[in-house]
């Protein structure tokens, strides 16, 4: 990348290779003492599972879970998460080396880059964006002999890894340099973060059998988040909108660099329904 900014012939154009990046991927070391070199993506996913399940029997039933699992690596795969980038196979990682000591030690002072592009490399192995450590499910029902079915689910989920990103100083783009190694977080609206909110909303139900001669009229009511929890989805991210061009809302809570419009739960929702069985 300090190749393309200081303008080195041959560094502006590339052509496109469909491959398995790796240390052995041949690199023109333009940089006099220094060593540049691509490696290898990294994307684990370990977790374990158990489960608690009742059928309906003497009127009530059960279905429960709980998994801790780790997803780890410094790869995502064809989308990100981390920018929103969706390009299978030609994705801005791995356009550039991302064992890149020049990145800092001229890049950062000459030219103003900020982050480390070692962090999209092993030096950033860390959590993904789709990391959720723990995951516990709970959803209950019982019915009452006169015909009313009720419901109770609860799902609570530990919250997504923080990450700040830079922005590209050859492509321009914001959300690409990552500041830290993943998941290390950055300062918030709400304080310093490394980890989204635990999300842990309550969904309630309940629906009651009509007999009306051999048919049947079934009243169906739900509320979703019941207790209207506003917990935040995500933060702003990107330290940068473009490359030298500083971002107003960096860690600002329920704003993202990705998706459009408020980042927070789903406020308390109602459903009803009629169904008539004949």
């Amino acid at each position: 990348m300090v190749a393309a900014s200081l303008g080195l012939p041959g560094v502006a154009t590339a052509n496109y290779l469909l491959t398995n990046p790796g240390p052995g991927m041949p690199v023109i070391q333009d940089i006099p003492g220094a060593t540049v070199s691509f490696e290898l993506p990294v994307h684990d996913f370990n977790a374990i599972e158990f489960t608690a399940n009742k059928r309906l029997s003497n009127r009530w039933s059960l279905a429960s879970s709980y998994r801790w699992s780790r997803l780890t690596g410094n790869f995502e795969g064809f989308f990100r998460n981390d920018n929103g980038q969706s390009d299978p196979g030609i994705s801005s990682l791995y356009d550039y080396p991302t064992n890149d000591p020049t990145y800092t030690a001229i890049g950062v002072p000459v030219f103003g880059y900020a982050g480390d592009i070692r962090y999209l490399g092993s030096a950033g192995n860390g959590p993904l964006p789709l990391d959720r450590t723990h995951d516990i499910k709970l959803y209950g029902t019982y019915a009452f002999p006169f015909g009313l079915n009720v419901s109770l689910g609860l799902e609570v989920e530990s919250g997504a890894p923080l990450t700040g990103f830079a922005a590209h100083p050859v492509y321009d783009s914001g959300g690409e340099i990552p500041l830290t190694a993943r998941g290390a977080g950055f300062q918030t609206s709400n304080g310093f973060e490394t980890r989204t909110p635990w999300m842990k909303p309550v969904n309630a139900g309940a629906s009651y059998n009509l007999k009306l001669g051999g048919r049947t009229l079934l009243l169906i009511a739900d509320v979703f988040n019941v207790f209207n929890t506003q917990t935040v989805l995500d933060y702003d991210s990107f330290s940068q909108l473009q490359f030298g061009v500083t971002n107003p809302d960096f860690g600002l809570a329920g704003v993202s660099g990705v998706i459009s419009g408020q980042q927070f739960a789903t406020p308390r929702q109602f459903r009803v329904g009629l169904r008539f069985e004949f």
